[in-house]
């Protein structure tokens, strides 16, 4: 007579979780990292885009603002500008924890920033030009724990 066998037994199914336990502790902080580079990588290039974003509307239209809203779910970035009586209004998302910062002596975080049609910093819309600015203007972006220089050119 012939025993047939229906389903793993106990320690074929333990084989299978140790396995699967092994392979997640490997993947699953790789995975993290992977996640939290993408959006440092997301909230450097984003932040580097409103900065450009403002500069070519201001260029263009004889002075723009961008200003800066932390929020719990995303960083988000309104760049604005009217000319000739026509508004233009940028909006750009960053990730949440975003911080973008505009470098004096000694670093304050952006949450108003406006440039003239020359792209001088003006206190325009509303914004007040940082005390002790150095020139050129440097920027710099924060993003879990990492403070990065951004280029704008």
């Amino acid at each position: 007579m012939k025993h047939e066998q229906n389903g793993l037994t106990l320690i074929e199914l333990m084989v299978v979780i140790a396995m699967l336990s092994i392979i997640a502790a490997i993947a699953i902080p790789n995975w993290v990292e992977e996640v939290q580079q993408e959006n440092r990588n997301e909230a450097i290039d984003n932040s580097r885009s409103a900065i450009q974003q403002l500069y070519i509307t201001a260029l263009s239209s004889g002075g723009a603002s961008l200003s800066a809203t932390y929020g719990p779910s995303l960083t988000t970035y309104t760049i604005s500008a009217t000319a000739s009586g026509v508004s233009s209004t940028y909006i750009i998302h960053a990730p949440r924890g975003t911080t973008l910062y505009l470098n004096a002596p000694t670093a304050s975080v952006l949450s108003c920033f406006a440039v003239d049609g020359k792209g001088f910093p003006s206190t325009t819309n509303g914004c007040s030009i940082p005390a002790k600015l150095v020139y050129p203007l440097s920027w710099s972006v924060s993003y879990a724990g990492q403070t990065v220089p951004i280029s704008v050119q």
